[in-house]
């Protein structure tokens, strides 16, 4: 059984109907609703007479410090609190920092009606947008960080089925975990756009320099592939919020904080390479493909194209954006500009366009027609902020192209 507050979300899964774009999830709730093993409910009484273990699963948004956003944990502590009237394990789902566990037991005590023991326990979950089914039902690892015996027999009874390995610890430790693993991803991210940076300018072969590290096991080839940066509802924030638990504890952080600059900087680097054949952009017209931060999903919070087309529009160019499902999501976090369109089909968003960028590595556009895309366009040029195409294809096909890791002298000129 969930609870959900919204209600216009809440009659909308009750349906079946899921507000966001995730592979295979609206699927498998209907059937979850058709077989009456999912319900949905707007009252948290109904929920804590239905289960003895409660997942918190409320977002920790980024607040303008740079911390992590508690105030719905804290909300949905004091609303358990006041309606508990028997023991129940609460476990974190949301990303926390370390130390949130006892703000929970401190919450949750102070507004108790009745006297009533509770445990806490922290789960991280680590399911990729996109992926995010598969994730959970293939899991690499689960975390499980707990302070009592009954909380362990609970969660082995809840994770049994899982054949990945199961690492018990306590709810600070696995706090951390959370924050520790996608810090890391994203120093991976950012130390492939670094090495795509030196090979610019010294003319070294990114792809080989990839393929050249990705082969030593102990890195591997996820998440070194130079870019436009990450984006998303998980890396930017919790990165930030990683620097501030170093800051409250005056831990060095150099290296998170290089991490997030360099991340920082990639969407200008994209304005940047465009602009070094366009000088002007005023009225010129440039296509946009790619508005979500990564391909299948329609998420565009923190997306490279959120910063890319507000510094179009501060450069005075048209903008035609293509997206095959965030359009609609893009539109509500962007302000209306009468300078930025949309299409469904992404040939027609170029047509008459000085120039393509890509932010989004979209299967369809690996799929593109490079001489159809050249006749539809003024100028035969593409900035290639995900390594959408191969030099060699685009060069052959008569275009300019710019991407991360490219010495600029291997570009074709008119």
């Amino acid at each position: 059984m969930c609870v959900e507050s919204n209600q216009e979300i809440l009659s909308g899964v009750s349906l079946g109907n899921v507000p966001i774009f995730e592979p295979e999830l609206e699927s498998l709730i209907s059937d979850c609703i058709e077989s009456r093993t999912l319900q949905f409910t707007d009252q948290i009484k109904d929920v804590l007479e239905f289960a003895e273990v409660i997942f918190i699963c409320v977002g920790t948004p980024q607040a303008e410090d740079g911390k992590a956003d508690l105030s719905q944990i804290d909300s949905v502590a004091i609303d358990i609190a006041k309606n508990l009237s028997g023991y129940k394990l609460l476990v974190e789902k949301s990303t926390v920092p370390t130390g949130t566990h006892v703000r929970l037991k401190n919450t949750m005590s102070l507004h108790l009606k009745n006297k009533v023991d509770f445990d806490i326990a922290c789960v991280p979950e680590f399911l990729r947008e996109g992926s995010a089914v598969r994730d959970f039902f293939n899991p690499d690892r689960v975390i499980l960080g707990i302070e009592s015996e009954n909380s362990r027999q609970l969660l082995s009874s809840i994770y049994k089925g899982f054949e990945c390995p199961k690492i018990w610890t306590n709810p600070a430790t696995a706090e951390l975990i959370k924050y520790a693993s996608n810090g890391f991803l994203a120093m991976k991210i950012s130390y492939a756009n670094m090495l795509a940076d030196i090979c610019e300018v010294t003319g070294a072969d990114v792809e080989s320099l990839i393929e050249g590290i990705g082969q030593d096991s102990r890195i591997g080839k996820a998440f070194i592939n130079p870019g436009v940066g990450y984006g998303g509802s998980c890396l930017p924030k919790d990165v930030s919020a990683f620097i501030d638990i170093f800051d409250q504890h005056k831990v060095n952080n150099g290296l998170l904080k290089e991490v997030e600059s360099i991340n920082r900087l990639r969407p200008q680097q994209i304005i940047t390479k465009l602009k070094s054949s366009i000088k002007n952009l005023e009225d010129k017209k440039i296509a946009v493909w790619g508005l979500a931060f990564k391909p299948n999903t329609d998420d565009v919070r923190n997306a490279p194209s959120l910063e890319v087309v507000s510094r179009l529009i501060e450069e005075k160019a048209i903008v035609n954006c293509h997206d095959p499902q965030a359009t609609n999501q893009f539109k509500k976090a962007f302000d209306q500009n009468a300078n930025v369109n949309f299409f469904d089909d992404k040939y027609a968003s170029v047509m008459k366009c000085d120039a393509l960028i890509i932010l989004t590595e979209w299967p369809e556009y690996f799929e593109t027609n490079l001489e159809q895309l050249k006749t539809k366009m003024e100028t035969p040029l593409i900035i290639d902020g995900r390594s959408v195409f191969k030099l060699d294809e685009v060069q052959k096909s008569g275009f300019e192209y710019k991407a991360f890791g490219l010495k600029e002298n291997n570009n074709w000129q008119a």
